[in-house]
Order: C-alpha cells, then structure tokens, then sequence
C-alpha cells in the first residue's frame, strides 16, 4: 500500500481517526499547505468529535490532496511512496523510542554541518587530505542517519504513533512554542500593514520586522518537518525560499533574496578561481556548481520582480 491508497482508505473510513489523518496531512501535503494549516491542526483536542472545525477543516484540505493526486500527481512526491505496515506497540515505550533517534538525528545533522563548514574553510588552503578525511566522516554519519530516518518513519507511521506536543524532544518543544508566539504577532503586523492611514515609510518598516519573523518562522517549522517526518536535509545548498503573498512583504523579501544570492556568487566564484590556481578540481567543481544553482535562482528572482513591477 502507499500513502495515495492510505489517503483514500482513510476518506472512505467513517471511523477514521484525526490523527491519522493529520499524520497523512504532515506526509503528503506541500510546505505551503503545512505552513497554512499545521500550526492549526495541532491546536485541536486530543481527540476532536467527527464535526469539530479541526476535523472539518482536516478532512477538506485531505479532499483537496487527493484530487490534486489524481489531476498533477507531480505535485505530490510523497504519494507513490510505500507505507510501512508495523504492529501497535505501547505508547510510552514508542515515544521514548522516537525521541531516543530524533536526538540521534539531529546530532549527526549538527555533526555533518560542522564537518561542512570546516571543509568550506579548508577549501582555499592546500589540505586535500585532511578535507577528505573530514568528507569520510560526513559519509557516515549520513549512512547513519539514513538507518534512524527509516525507523522514525516506521514510529511515525499513521496509526502507529501521533506526535504530539508532549512527545516532542526539548528543542522541538521549544521551537514549537516559539511558532505559536510568532503567530499573533505575524497576523497583527499584516493588519497594521493593510491599514491605509500609515506612511510609506512606517510601512516598509512593518514589513521588514514581518519579513524577520517570517523567516524565523519558516526556519523552525522546518526543524519541526524534519523532525516529525524523520527526514533531514542532505543536501546543503538551501531551496528556493516561498515568498509572501503580500505585495509590500513580498517585495522585500525578493530584494533581499537577489542580494543574497549576489554575495553568494562572488564568494563561490572567488573560491572556485582560488581552487583552479591551486589545482584542486574538486573543490572548483563544487563551487561551480553552487555559482550555477544561485545564477539560476537569481535569474528567475530578477525575471519575478520585472514581473511584478509590470504588473503593477
């Protein structure tokens, strides 16, 4: 069975369970969708009755997911992937399991950061041998987190463990209840925002602090994506961020992507001709490819600005 065939078992369910479908929503639905709901979803009861707001609104947005499958089943990676059928096991004993390998996770995640920005200050000095004993050691850690990821997807799997705010390792907790202050001031800035009285300038102030808490925002739930998935990022070049849907917000936050992105490029691209001189190809060949993920996200950063400015 995999989560497009879970989906539909639990919409066809008239006993299915809100925390399964949560663990379903949390699986499959896209950062975006996450970012709108999640934070609600888990303000619910414990185990809300079949027409509370939480369940309603659940079972709409797992609605939505579904159809959006059968029409661009792109949009949903996470679909074709196999569920892992496991048997119920205590409740205490499977949190104390899953936070037992969450701390593991995020200790080999910080190890392999670590590791890389030794390497990134290695990259313009001649130490080749000690750059690949430190490229080793990222290697297996990697391998080890490959291992606990499968078994945390095995705890998490719908049905077989609800994560909840209780069951969060400290740092987790902590970033969660951080979230949910965020939330009210988030909302209290777009209304100040949207107020027509204020001055351009009080404005764009407004909407540089809301742009700090939005990326303060964004940063934590992703520690909490990871972590509730048991998936941790690999790959070290960060994604292209999804900007506000505010205009004014949404502005700033383009201009100061492409500054970003600028300072990024002339930092690879001295790396990348330090490397070259030195005779080092790996190391030109990695900053090569980072100058190529930011040119291109630069382009298309500078191609949505035009766009808007068009447009408006």
């Amino acid at each position: 069975m995999n989560r497009n065939e879970q989906l539909t078992n639990w919409l066809g369910d008239r006993q299915r369970k809100y925390a399964d479908g949560v663990a379903l929503f949390n699986a499959l639905a896209r950062q975006v969708q996450k970012e709108k709901y999640a934070a609600y979803f888990a303000t619910s009861p414990a185990n809300p009755h079949i027409f509370d707001p939480h369940f309603t609104q659940l079972v709409n947005c797992l609605t939505r997911i579904s159809r959006e499958i059968r029409e661009s089943p792109s949009l949903y990676p996470a679909a074709n992937e196999p569920v892992i059928e496991t048997k119920e096991v205590d409740e205490k004993q499977r949190t104390e399991e899953l936070t037992k390998r969450t701390t593991a996770i995020m200790a080999h995640e910080q190890q392999i950061e670590e590791l890389t920005e030794r390497i990134e200050d290695l990259e313009d000095s001649d130490n080749a041998g000690e750059i690949a004993e430190l490229q080793e050691q990222i290697d297996k850690h990697r391998a080890e987190l490959e291992q606990l990821r499968k078994e945390v997807d095995i705890l998490n799997a719908p049905g077989v463990k609800i994560v909840t705010e209780a069951s969060m390792p400290p740092s987790i907790r902590k970033a969660y209840t951080r979230i949910k202050e965020i939330v009210p001031l988030y909302a209290s800035l777009h209304n100040d925002i949207a107020n027509p009285g204020i001055t351009d300038e009080v404005r764009k102030s407004l909407a540089e602090e809301l742009c700090k808490l939005d990326d303060e925002r964004r940063k934590l739930w992703k520690g909490i994506d990871d972590w509730s998935e048991g998936k941790g990022t690999l790959d070290l070049d960060a994604q292209r961020p999804v900007f506000s849907d505010n205009p004014v917000v949404r502005g700033i936050e383009l201009i100061r992507h492409v500054k970003r992105l600028k300072e990024n490029i002339v930092n690879s691209r001295k790396s990348a001709e330090k490397a070259q001189k030195d005779g080092r190809q790996t190391v030109y060949e990695n900053a090569m490819k980072r100058i190529a993920a930011y040119e291109k996200d630069l382009t298309e950063t500078e191609k949505e600005i035009a766009g808007e400015k068009i447009s408006g």
